[in-house]
């Protein structure tokens, strides 16, 4: 039996309970004041409280209490990123919504007359070899304004004339094209033809060359770059050394000391070094780097030869590539041997190696210097008027570090300066995913919700956008919103959206919700599988990045040092790459549990170069006894762009 509470209309009324209390119910709608839309994504609880909820895609909320659980003092409140956040006692409340069931909420002055809609003065369609590309990024150059081409591979950009636009694409060559007086651009996008695959044309006796490229594979002659590829079949009976196999067979290959007692060297055209003094090319068998070619492989098990020129090589592999490479695949994993071999000269898995910590290596930026040698607040204050001042378009890291100087003298300024990223990067998802790793590291939560809420909004298509709201909710205390999220993730019921390639975190993710806060979560629609009370991992590692463009290699050593290698690379892990890009998630989750006793070590090192404008950051997420009562979270933000050289990343005791 429904019963009005107060003379108001049926968004506000109360339910009789069994024993005698009122549950009451508001229904009601969020709205932009300026625009009358609705507005998405609005969070509305009494302070103080756990009752809250989140406005939907038509901006309606549903809040249902006990009458004894709020008085009229109690505080009613509606905030949204990008508007002001609006307080009312619960007594006016009620009053207020006896003549309109909408609440609206003020823009604030960064966002007015801003729409969500794809739109700009500059379109036109980003396309390969193999047809549209969807998901490339097109940015003016030295700004925050930034889009995506859509599945057609159509865009549109705010840009005026001058502008410079810069396109980029995994495994094509960056473009950069100056704004004139044309307001539709065609974007034609090249291979950077380091990816190459050879495909076998039976009947013909034919070998024809194919470029592995962002788009599917392309024959090598039209996208007009030389063959850069052997084939077993290219091997001849009569060679006894790689030397021979490798001689005569690649344009551009010359070698050195072919008929000496050292190991010949082999010279790459357009690789590193001088003309007196040439950087040699080093040799890559199934991923083991050898700077002397490798004498004693098994000729007939290799697969395939290909070379990596200087650019390329140096991208994978740093400083020792330089001079270019050549990639050896062999038929069966790890070369098989035809004669006796020096043992060191064959390189498994053994750790060696003895590297820096990650915050050893990095310089102190100036501006930070300059802050430094201020004596006193007010000092400081004067210093970064000043660099503002001669900046006009800050860069996101100098946001981050100015703020995190400022902690020292006042903290809520220094957290003014981090969310100032909101305004200037209000339609860049890359940048404000930054700022909410970065709120989540400092416990911020609440702010961080509105961070991935606005993400969603930017990017509804992403599978990561859904992931990172359930998880925020949950953190939050938003248990009915997580449930929901969760729910549609795993029954794929949001459309144009796939999640397989976050499956497994999602999977665990809601164990663990389940496994924690089941008390306060309804479990009658929840299948049995998820409520396995058993459910715990000694010790969760997460990796979340927020440009899935962006390579890099991880490395795992265990405490018998052996390491494990994670690479996200387009010559590694092309698929799992361009899977990220496609359907828009970054992130990737390692488990340790029930394993030998010891020091772990994680190694990390970035292979991309990016400009400094909005570089790519990870967030490293440790959890400890995942899914028991005695579980630890700690957050790193690292500056992944800077990290060209690897470094270790943490060192930890597994017991």
């Amino acid at each position: 039996m429904i019963i009005k509470k107060l003379t108001l209309l049926l968004f506000i009324c109360a339910t009789a309970s069994v024993f005698g209390q009122y549950q009451v119910t508001i229904e009601a709608f969020v709205m932009d004041k300026s625009t009358k839309q609705p507005l998405e994504f609005a969070n509305i609880n009494f302070q103080g409280k756990s009752i809250n909820a989140i406005s939907g895609a038509n901006g309606q909320f549903t809040l249902v209490y006990d009458e004894e659980a709020i008085g009229d003092a109690d505080v009613f409140q509606c905030s949204a990123f990008g508007y002001e956040t609006l307080t009312v006692k619960a007594g006016l409340l009620f009053k207020l919504l006896t003549n309109s069931n909408k609440i609206f909420l003020k823009p604030k002055a960064f966002i007015l007359g801003k729409s969500e809609e794809m739109k700009g003065n500059i379109s036109g369609t980003v396309v390969g070899p193999s047809g549209p590309i969807q998901g490339a990024t097109i940015r003016i150059k030295n700004s925050f304004n930034e889009v995506q081409s859509n599945v057609d591979g159509a865009y549109k950009i705010d840009a005026q004339e001058d502008d410079v636009l810069v396109i980029s694409y995994l495994g094509m060559i960056e473009r950069q094209i100056m704004i004139t007086k044309d307001t539709t651009i065609k974007i034609e996008m090249e291979s950077d033809g380091e990816l190459l695959d050879e495909v076998l044309l039976e009947g013909e006796k034919k070998v024809e060359k194919i470029v592995e490229t962002g788009l599917g594979k392309k024959n090598a002659d039209a996208v007009g770059f030389s063959v850069n590829t052997i084939t077993s079949d290219d091997i001849s009976v009569g060679a006894l050394t790689l030397a021979d196999v490798i001689i005569g067979k690649f344009a551009g290959v010359r070698v050195m000391g072919l008929n000496t007692m050292t190991a010949p060297r082999f010279l790459i055209r357009g690789g590193g070094g001088s003309i007196n003094n040439p950087i040699p090319a080093i040799f890559v068998v199934d991923g083991m780097i050898y700077t002397e070619m490798p004498e004693f492989l098994n000729l007939d098990q290799i697969d395939k030869i290909t070379i990596l020129k200087s650019v390329g090589s140096t991208n994978r592999f740093g400083t020792v590539g330089s001079g270019g490479a050549f990639l050896i695949k062999m038929k069966v994993g790890l070369p098989i041997v035809k004669k006796p071999v020096n043992k060191a000269l064959i390189k498994g898995n053994e750790y060696l190696e003895e590297l820096a910590l990650i915050g050893d290596t990095q310089e102190t930026p100036p501006y930070i210097v300059q802050l430094e040698r201020a004596k006193s607040y007010e000092e400081a204050l004067k210093l970064y008027s000043a660099q503002k001042r001669y900046n006009k378009q800050l860069r996101i890291p100098y946001y981050l570090d100015v703020s995190e100087y400022f902690t020292k003298w006042d903290k809520d300024f220094a957290y003014k300066i981090l969310t100032g990223i909101a305004e200037v990067t209000y339609k860049n998802p890359k940048a404000l995913k930054i700022l909410a790793y970065k709120l989540e590291q400092i416990g911020k939560l609440e702010a961080a919700k509105q961070m991935y809420q606005r993400i969603a909004v930017l990017r509804p298509k992403h599978a990561q956008s859904y992931r990172d709201l359930a998880l925020i909710y949950e953190a939050n205390g938003n248990y009915e919103e997580a449930m929901d999220l969760y729910g549609k993730m795993l029954n794929k019921s949001i459309e144009g959206v796939d999640f397989s390639g976050l499956d497994k975190a999602i999977n665990n993710e809601l164990k663990h919700m389940l496994a924690v806060h089941r008390e306060k979560i309804d479990c009658s629609r929840i299948d049995a599988e998820f409520l396995k009370a058993d459910f715990k991992y000694d010790l969760r590692i997460v990796f979340d990045y927020n440009d899935p463009n962006t390579e890099f290699d991880l490395q795992f050593v265990n405490p018998k040092k052996k390491f494990f290698r994670w690479s996200h690379t387009k010559f590694d892990n092309r698929k799992r790459l361009l899977d990220e890009i496609k359907n828009g998630y970054h992130s990737e989750e390692f488990v340790i549990d029930d394993a030998k006793a010891g020091e772990w070590i994680i190694n990390i090192e970035c292979l991309s170069e990016e400009p400094p404008m909005n570089p790519t950051y990870l967030k490293y997420t440790v959890y400890k006894n995942y899914g028991l009562p005695t579980e630890t979270k700690e957050i790193k933000l690292v500056k992944l762009y800077q990290q060209q050289q690897k470094v270790t990343l943490d060192r930890f005791l597994y017991q």
